[in-house]
């Protein structure tokens, strides 16, 4: 046929997309997929299957492809991931005939490659394998033989250095089927000289909060309260309102380039939708509330304001919402190579804190040594813990290189909707959360500003402290960072640490009061540790016009008689 690289998986019904009734059915597959050297079971939605096809985006044209295989074109939609299809089979499927159906299209030559919608992740969402191959190979294998494993790969590299990994190789294969693809990176992860393969997958995920409530202005109770259950906020804000170089990315569904009440730089999209980290469907909104809780402004009169009101944020746009026929169904739609692509890019623009308020998606090696390689780096990782209000925390904050967050209510208790559970680090107020809403009738309400639910809210109140820590101290360590926040958190639960509350309720000031920031010894001029003769004798030299130099001690473009006066005023020992 005429039409090149066309792909199926599989799509979602149009019913509500709440995790209480799942639009789709969960049928169990004796299919494996290798996850950081472990296996996990994949499950499958046997009622639909999805298309690709390169540089072809209209379901149209796709339909004509698909109409002889069983399936309902008229319910053949885009995927988020450019040229994907998603679509419905006409009549009941087993993971047997869907497997069949697989095979067949595949040797048919009427599409290019197909996969079945398998199911993933703690809340069993849809997990898409194409054709592209994530492969992780051993830095220290000798050149000649590194040549030799990729030529072994049917298909060309497209990528070197993945997300700045070393040895990590982005793969376009040349097989026509998940199957065959599932069976390559098995074979490949189980080679000792790869340290992981698996595919580029196409994933879902949810964000971790939940629909507005009244959108009326009220007391922002978890920044100051009178039951004092809050952040402390002015008392963070007497020593730092944050340093405007301190820059938190967001991770999520864009955030509004252009809103009043949000401190921001120009973000960045991964999604191949748009040239910046803006929003770019009706459906998404949901990352500029998130933003707004690490830096709505302070004191312009307008919306709510932020925990880190003076640092930035930067949107990082690695989802696409998902709309089927003009439905927005609440799930997000994104793929590995996006992911690493913006947790590499916010290494590069210096970015100190990252924040992920979604989950619930399947797991993924290449995303899981992303985020431990920038961790590594320099970048420390807060995420949501979710909002089903169970034990178990989801990927990707169940994984390690992640701090997880659980939401409070403005009694200082765990929400009822917050999850909690092993590996969880710490708690923040996540309930009647007022921030900034996408311009106009964009986002959740009709207005500028919103309230809203969610765990979602109560993360990036953590990478907001964590962003005003920084501020004390730009040299600071993730791990330092991180202990700071653990050991000034107001112990809530079990006495120490508990599954409920982590370390505790996250705490601004208590936090910035750690930091050990050494004060300068004003009128130490060589560094000594004393105010001396020598700096006595060293100011006497410079006295006069002194433009950036060391003896001008009020910084005022001169050394003169005030710089005498600190200068007698410090003499001695510095403290």
């Amino acid at each position: 046929m005429g039409f090149n690289h066309l792909v199926c998986a599989v799509s979602v019904s149009l019913s509500t997309a709440s995790l209480a009734a799942m639009p789709w059915d969960v049928t169990p597959t004796e299919y494996i997929r290798i996850v950081d050297g472990q296996e996990v079971s994949l499950s499958m939605d046997v009622s639909r299957i999805a298309c690709f096809q390169s540089g072809v985006v209209s379901p149209a044209t796709a339909a004509r492809s698909l109409a002889s295989y069983g399936v309902n074109t008229e319910t053949l939609v885009p995927s988020g991931s450019n040229g994907w299809m998603y679509a419905e089979f006409l009549e009941t499927q087993t993971v047997d005939s869907v497997t069949e159906s697989v095979n067949r299209m595949a040797r048919s030559g009427d599409v290019d490659f197909v996969s079945p919608v398998f199911l993933a992740g703690t809340h069993s969402l849809p997990w898409i394998v194409t054709r592209d191959i994530i492969v992780s190979i051993d830095p220290s294998l000798a050149i000649d033989a590194r040549e030799d494993l990729l030529a072994s790969i049917p298909g060309g590299i497209i990528e070197e250095q993945v997300g700045g990994m070393n040895g990590v190789v982005l793969i376009e294969t040349d097989l026509t089927n998940a199957f065959e693809v599932l069976d390559l990176v098995k074979g490949l992860d189980a080679r000792p000289e790869i340290r992981f393969a698996q595919t580029d997958a196409i994933w879902w995920a949810v964000h971790h909060g939940g629909a507005p409530n009244d959108p009326l202005w009220s007391q922002m109770w978890a920044l100051e309260q009178a039951s004092d259950q809050d952040m402390d906020a002015l008392g963070a804000w007497a020593i730092t309102t944050g340093d405007p170089d301190i820059l938190v990315a967001i991770f999520d569904d864009g955030l509004d380039q252009d809103h009043p009440d949000v401190n921001q730089i120009q973000g960045y999209n991964f999604t191949g939708t748009g040239n910046d980290g803006d929003h770019e469907d009706v459906c998404d909104g949901h990352g500029t509330c998130v933003a707004s809780c690490v830096s709505g402004i302070l004191n312009n009169g307008i919306g709510a304001v932020g925990i880190a009101p003076s640092s930035r944020t930067v949107g990082m746009k690695i989802f696409n919402s998902i709309s089927f026929f003009g439905f927005c169904l609440g799930f997000l739609e994104s793929q590995d190579s996006w992911t690493i692509a913006g947790l590499n890019q916010a290494q590069a623009i210096g970015a100190k804190v990252t924040n992920s308020s979604w989950g619930g998606g399947a797991a993924s090696s290449a995303v899981n040594a992303a985020f431990d390689s920038t961790r590594a780096a320099g970048l420390l990782h807060v995420a949501a813990a979710g909002n089903d209000g169970s034990t178990n925390i989801s990927w990707p904050v169940s994984h390690g290189s992640l701090l997880a967050v659980s939401a409070l209510s403005s009694n200082g208790n765990l929400a009822s909707f917050s999850t909690s559970g092993i590996g969880l680090f710490c708690s923040a107020p996540g309930e009647g959360i007022w921030c900034a809403d996408a311009v106009g009738a964009d986002g959740f309400a009709s207005g500028d500003t919103t309230q809203i639910d969610g765990t979602s809210f109560a993360s990036p109140y953590v990478a907001g402290v964590a962003a005003l820590v920084y501020s004390m101290d730009p040299s600071l360590t993730p791990d330092e960072v991180e202990q700071i926040m653990a050991d000034t958190a107001v112990d809530r639960g079990s006495s120490g640490y508990d599954t409920q509350y982590g370390w505790g309720f996250v705490n601004a000031q208590a936090a910035v009061e750690a930091v050990d920031v050494e004060t300068p010894c004003v009128g130490d001029i060589d560094g000594n540790n004393a105010v001396d003769v020598n700096d006595v004798l060293s100011l006497i030299s410079a006295f006069g016009p002194c433009q950036s130099c060391d003896e001008d001690l009020d910084d005022n473009g001169a050394v003169d008689v005030n710089d005498i006066l600190t200068l007698i005023g410090n003499y001695g020992p510095c403290e």
